[in-house]
């Protein structure tokens, strides 16, 4: 799968990194709007095209997959974008501002028949498995109950 990387601040270089020491996976480009941080992600990687334009890495018919590492302000219009444009998408959390602007994208992917997807960077260390599992024995609260947890893949 072939990438485009929106953002290369404080995350980014670490979504760079994974996805580029993916076999199957090739980053293409990164957009990234501070100059300092172009010029860090292109010392780090010389053969990715590296642009301030994030509708350049967008509307790219070599990209199939863009990967939103921004403010969560720009979450929204960017995977959007990402969408409408036939790309599969992952965004780093929060997803949203809000669940009306989640649901939106959601639909909008399974419209298009694509797939986003959000990072839960810790959600399957060993510390969150306990606490899912603490929850669903209902022993961190009276009014949890059990059988809500995604230890066992169930929806919170």
């Amino acid at each position: 799968m072939k990438f485009g990387v929106i953002g290369y601040g404080y995350w980014g270089p670490n979504v760079v990194r994974n996805l580029t020491s993916l076999e199957e996976s090739q980053v293409l480009a990164i957009a990234e709007m501070s100059p300092n941080a172009r010029k860090r992600a292109q010392k780090a990687y010389p053969g990715i095209h590296i642009t301030p334009d994030a509708t350049e890495v967008i509307s790219s018919p070599k990209i199939d997959a863009v990967a939103v590492i921004t403010p969560v302000w720009t979450h929204y219009e960017l995977a959007k974008a990402a969408l409408e444009n036939g790309k599969h998408v992952f965004v780093e959390k929060p997803f949203t501002s809000n669940s009306a602007q989640g649901e939106e994208l959601i639909n909008l992917a399974q419209r298009k028949n694509l797939k986003i997807m959000v990072d839960h960077t810790f959600l399957f260390t060993g510390a969150v498995k306990k606490i899912w599992e603490l929850l669903d024995e209902g022993q961190l609260c009276g009014w949890c109950g059990g059988g809500h947890g995604m230890v066992d893949g169930g929806s919170v």
